[in-house]
């Protein structure tokens, strides 16, 4: 191979690093490239090192294309502004319209995806108040903090009221067979989250 000619690349590339991993992997006794008539021992170390590159780099791609088909999300991608606007697909998408304290408990979970135990909501009090306050249409400090304490108060089952009215929000919106993800889900007295893949997630 004469010195500054392109190297294998493409199929032949990932053919030789799959051989070449073979040769150090067992006792081979044909030579690998004996197919491309050319003996390894006619290669210099660097050109050898070249091509494992070439294949390393090319697997490495491939392997990135084929885990993005698999893993792909799947549903309709969530808009957030700055003022917590919620737009399904896009900015321009139908927009996602509930009460003030129901979107800023939406707004808690979408920003949790490890999920919350809503007997434990009250951790987030700091959260959920910057959020609550952005979306409240009231002026008055106090008549905010008396609804933020009602929603943290595990005994007062407001959060179980927002979760409802989440999913009704959501379910004229979404098709069925996609409403799990977006909604609060979980097992009584577990952690609740909502399932929707954060990639499919844009905060503004």
């Amino acid at each position: 191979m004469a010195e500054g000619s392109s190297y294998w690349a493409g199929e032949e590339a990932v053919l030789l690093w799959l051989l070449w991993e073979r040769l150090q992997a067992a006792d081979v006794l044909e030579d690998p490239l004996a197919a491309y008539g050319v003996g390894m021992e006619t290669l210099q170390a660097e050109q050898l090192i070249t091509l494992i590159r070439q294949a390393k780099a090319i697997l490495h791609e491939r392997g990135k294309t084929v885990q993005s088909a698999v893993e792909a999300p799947d549903g309709p991608a969530l808009v957030v502004t700055r003022d917590y606007r919620i737009f399904i697909g896009s900015r321009r998408g139908q927009e996602i319209r509930m009460r003030p304290m129901t979107k800023a408990v939406f707004l808690l979970f979408l920003h949790h995806p490890e999920g919350i135990v809503f007997q434990q909501i009250d951790r987030y009090r700091q959260e959920l108040t910057r959020y609550y306050r952005r979306l409240s249409r009231s002026d008055s400090i106090a008549d905010i903090d008396r609804s933020l304490d009602r929603v943290l108060d595990a005994a007062s089952r407001e959060v179980n009221v927002a979760a409802s009215r989440i999913s009704e929000a959501l379910s004229t919106l979404l098709e069925e067979e996609l409403l799990p993800s977006y909604i609060i889900t979980g097992e009584r007295g577990g952690t609740k989250r909502i399932r929707l893949d954060r990639r499919l997630v844009t905060w503004l």
